[in-house]
């Protein structure tokens, strides 16, 4: 007798377990993505920048940043130096060489979003001397 009402009650536990309910879950955490600016400014004739928003928990992939404003202005000089152009994907440039020792601020507006800002100076370039194998210093 105990061995059917074991039975049974396993028997039922099954069916409840297998008979459950199922409902959808999204996953959609509706996160505000943030805009990541990337730039480093070189001694070519050409400046890059990379924008992007960041890609969340909940998505599979990041958004496209297709409008943006990313303006250099030389400090030291006391002007605007331009506005980066979208070139593809997430690369902007421009057409600029920096000069040494100024001192430069990059300011992105993205629709939305507050002002991004950095401030940074370009070294002057070190001066290279020869020197061959062997000579003392």
């Amino acid at each position: 007798m105990d061995r059917i009402k074991f039975t049974a009650v396993m028997l039922t536990a099954l069916m409840l377990a297998l008979s459950s309910c199922v409902r959808d879950v999204i996953m959609d955490a509706e996160e505000r993505p943030t805009v990541v600016v990337e730039c480093i400014l070189t001694n070519s004739e050409i400046q890059e920048l990379r924008l992007n928003f960041t890609k969340g928990a909940s998505k599979a992939v990041a958004e496209p940043l297709t409008e943006a404003v990313a303006t250099l202005i030389d400090l030291t000089a006391g002007k605007t130096v331009g506005d980066f152009e979208k070139a593809s994907g997430d690369l902007w440039i421009l057409d600029y060489q920096p000069v040494s020792n100024h001192h430069y601020r990059l300011e992105v507006q993205v629709p939305g979003y507050d002002l991004i800002y950095a401030e940074d100076t370009l070294p002057q370039l070190p001066e290279i001397t020869e020197r061959h194998r062997g000579e003392p210093k």
